[in-house]
């Protein structure tokens, strides 16, 4: 699948830009536009700027929480399908957070960090091979004591976060949270006016979100790609994820924003994966609800242990040495689960240094405006990026990645009651769940559905292979063994007709 990527910007009156400011964010509505609506997104709706039906949702609504000493973070890559020119979102946050870019296939790397993915050997006769960190939201954080009149909203940071606008907004009251988000072409949707005023009240902040989407045949990304055709067709739509977008706090308690989402038709399901230093489930919320739970040190070793690996027709012994040289790649994690790793040991760093945005996490944002000012985005230039930082990379997870072992992953899948979502933040308690649910039989965190292993046959074989004992005196490749047993067999059917036939010649005589 290609994702959406963002066209021209206008630039709002009253602000300087940096040479590196990014210049294709999305062109803006003017503050007539008003026919608004909410479709949840894991964390925060987004804002319908069309037709009443212009915007559902598409795919699971996904969430990923951590929460350590005083430090939360969250990550959501919200996805959407229909008619629709631009969106927006609202978040709410106890204090100034830090933003980054998280990859497109976080969720899936997360998921197969609970349940690493097997590779399948077949050793039967046909043999089948299946197989410079900113300290601005510190900054903010000293500002955010200084009490607002009502009519005051106060910018504490915009940034441009790959294909997004982000400005990061304290205000005296709802109703100047919206004069300001409507001045400056964010939008503020109908009907939260209340909630938004309870969490001016309890002293949060805001984080508004615009973007661009456009038709896929004009904004699918190509290499040299320079430009993009701005304009909708007529009928044209969008169906997919956006980019995804991580952001982290610090926070007294551990506490997940989803109030605004109440305010959507349809259904709430929402998948949770929550990393705490205890195994927990949110208050309020069905205890069934809870599907997985893993203990750090299961946890570390699906990050850095080779794959499962099932055998099928034969045992460790009858793997040969091009078969297991072929392992050590199909086995290693890093391509299902790596950018998991990563995730974790980012926010686990984090938590131990106090330190809310690390070096490469601002340097990939770097990277981003400066693609974006010269017209180029799309998987290629993320992967260039990717590659740029991964060194960097490779340090936090080495620094980090061990405290893994302290901490557990809570997953929760549902239907969120919707008066407990419209009435107060989510919260949580301390819970363990029953051994008997917590199973990839029970629930497969790949396909969020019961699993399907139990019959597969074979034998399951985790972590590093056993050393391989073959010399040339005894072959113990599968066809060899094959044509071995098949020749002893032909060899007893003879001697079985030549008794037979000894015995007839016996009775003639």
């Amino acid at each position: 699948m290609t994702f959406p990527v963002v066209s021209s910007i206008r630039k709002p009156r009253g602000l300087r830009w940096f040479a590196f400011s990014l210049a294709a964010i999305g062109s803006l509505l003017t503050p007539t536009e008003r026919d608004l609506r909410a479709d949840p997104c894991g964390m925060v709706p987004p804002i319908q700027i069309t037709t009443p039906d212009a915007i559902s949702r598409v795919g699971l609504q996904q969430t990923y929480v951590f929460y350590k000493d005083g430090v939360e973070s969250f990550v959501i890559r919200p996805g959407f399908n229909g008619k629709v020119e631009d969106f927006g979102m609202l978040i709410p946050f106890p204090t100034p957070p830090a933003l980054r870019k998280v990859g497109d296939d976080i969720f899936p790397h997360i998921g197969a960090a609970v349940d690493p993915p097997e590779v399948v050997l077949d050793l039967r006769p046909v043999l089948e091979f299946q197989g410079l960190a900113s300290n601005t939201a510190q900054q903010a954080g000293q500002q955010q004591s200084l009490r607002l009149d009502q009519s005051e909203v106060r910018v504490i940071n915009q940034e441009a976060v790959g294909m997004y606008e982000v400005a990061v907004l304290e205000a005296g009251s709802a109703d100047a949270l919206r004069r300001w988000m409507d001045d400056h072409q964010y939008r503020f949707p109908e009907g939260m006016e209340d909630v938004c005023g309870e969490y001016v009240e309890l002293g949060w902040c805001f984080v508004a979100v615009k973007t661009r989407v456009s038709g896929k045949s004009s904004v699918d990304p190509a290499p040299g790609m320079r430009a993009t055709i701005a304009g909708l067709p007529d009928g044209a739509g969008f169906q997919g994820a956006v980019q995804g977008m991580g952001f982290r706090f610090r926070t007294d308690e551990l506490v997940v924003p989803m109030r605004l989402s109440a305010f959507n038709a349809g259904e709430l399901r929402n998948v949770v994966y929550l990393m705490t230093d205890e195994p927990k489930k949110i208050r309020a919320i069905p205890e069934e609800y809870v599907v997985r739970q893993v203990k750090g040190e299961d946890l570390f070793s699906n990050l850095t242990e080779p794959l499962p690996l099932r055998i099928i027709g034969g045992t460790q012994k009858d793997i040969s040495d091009s078969q297991r040289q072929w392992l050590k790649t199909a086995r290693d994690p890093a391509p299902k689960n790596g950018l998991a790793a990563e995730l974790f040991a980012g926010d686990l760093l984090a938590a131990t240094s106090g330190e809310l945005s690390h070096l490469h996490e601002e340097r990939e944002k770097m990277l981003l405006r400066i693609g974006e000012n010269l017209g180029l985005r799309g998987p290629e230039i993320d992967a260039q990026n990717y590659s740029a930082l991964q060194s960097a990379r490779k340090q936090v997870v080495a620094a980090a990645l061990a405290d893994t072992r302290e901490m557990t992953l809570t997953v929760v899948d549902g239907d969120f009651p919707r008066e407990v979502l419209a009435g107060e933040n989510l919260t949580f308690a301390e819970y363990q769940m029953p051994a008997r649910r917590n199973t990839t039989a029970a629930y497969d965190c790949n396909s969020h559905t019961p699993g399907n292993n139990a019959r597969r046959g074979g034998v399951l074989i985790r972590g590093a292979l056993a050393q391989a004992e073959i010399d040339d005196n005894n072959t113990t490749f599968p066809a060899a063994r094959f044509i071995l047993t098949l020749a002893v067999t032909m060899l007893l059917f003879g001697a079985l007709v030549f008794i037979k036939l000894r015995e007839r010649t016996s009775r003639s005589a």
